[in-house]
């Protein structure tokens, strides 16, 4: 393997769609408002993002080393599950990986400070709770993951802070069309994460993290999941019976039955993690679906 490509895949690539999604969603709002697409700042908001979501991804491997998560994790059961595994595998060092997320952390920082100069200074707020979070998802001394409020930090920000953001860098101001799409979109990618936390539970408890699945208990956890599963659904519609967001949006419903078939194989296997990987993609494909339905 050559040096570029495992630094590459040390940013564990396959969850850059939950970061791009959102950026397009908020152009495509933009734009179907009769806004003007600015390509330019288009490309650079995706590519900010994408730098963004690799180094958080790479800092909390590191974070994961140093605090034994990954190391007690014996249930590494697909590619979305116990982090990349590179520096437990020896393909690269601690010292490498923290390096990693550091280039690409100042890197998306300084694109995203020419953003902001260059639209709003509203985008500097975003900017920087997006970065503060994601950093502290896994950091000491905060250690959001730790505190129980790791989910809600993935929620804000690959749901609302993304959204918003593209919406913002294209529009200069924010609607509340904008905040109420987000919202659905929050909740399946922190869904995404929570239906991982059932294979990790184990290692999670050993070295402090306070997910929701350590601090509901895998049997409790699934009725959680189908819980806010539905809650994703509810708001949505209850945004289009409002009049707050547009009727086309409902076309997103076409996305349940990934919902359903997530949900149903949940209840089933949440003991069994080796059984999971269905459920686990499906989830995956129910917010992937959702997004692209909604933009389309």
């Amino acid at each position: 393997m050559t040096p570029l490509k495992k630094y590459f895949l040390a940013t564990r690539p396959q969850f850059f769609p939950a970061a791009i999604l959102p950026v397009v969603l908020g152009a495509s709002l933009a734009v179907s408002e009769g806004f003007e697409l600015k390509g330019v700042a288009f490309m650079l908001t995706l590519i900010a993002i994408i730098l963004y979501h690799g180094g958080v991804n790479a800092l909390n491997d590191y974070f994961d080393h140093l605090n034994g998560a990954d190391r007690a994790n014996k249930n590494h059961i697909t590619p979305f599950t116990g982090g990349s595994r590179f520096i437990q595998d020896a393909v690269l060092t601690p010292r490498q990986v923290l390096a990693l997320a550091i280039v690409l952390l100042l890197v998306g920082t300084l694109i995203g400070l020419y953003l902001a100069y260059t639209t709003t200074p509203l985008l500097f707020a975003i900017g920087a709770l997006g970065l503060f979070s994601g950093i502290f998802y896994s950091a000491p001394p905060v250690f959001l993951v730790g505190r129980g409020l790791g989910e809600l930090a993935v929620a804000v920000n690959l749901g609302v802070l993304t959204v918003a953001g593209s919406y913002l860098v294209q529009t200069t101001s924010i609607t509340t069309e904008t905040i109420l799409i987000s919202i659905p979109i929050a909740i399946l990618i922190a869904l995404v994460l929570y239906i991982n936390e059932f294979p990790d539970a184990e290692s999670d408890r050993e070295v402090g993290k306070r997910t929701l699945v350590v601090r509901l208990g895998v049997k409790n956890a699934r009725w959680g999941f189908i819980l806010l599963m539905a809650s994703a659904y509810i708001c949505l519609i209850l945004s289009v019976v409002f009049g707050q967001i547009r009727p086309i949006s409902l076309i997103a419903l076409l996305s349940a039955g990934f919902a359903i078939k997530a949900s149903v194989g949940l209840t089933k296997n949440y003991a069994t993690p080796s059984r999971l990987t269905p459920s686990i993609k499906a989830t995956i494909a129910t917010h992937t679906s959702f997004t692209l339905l909604v933009i389309i």
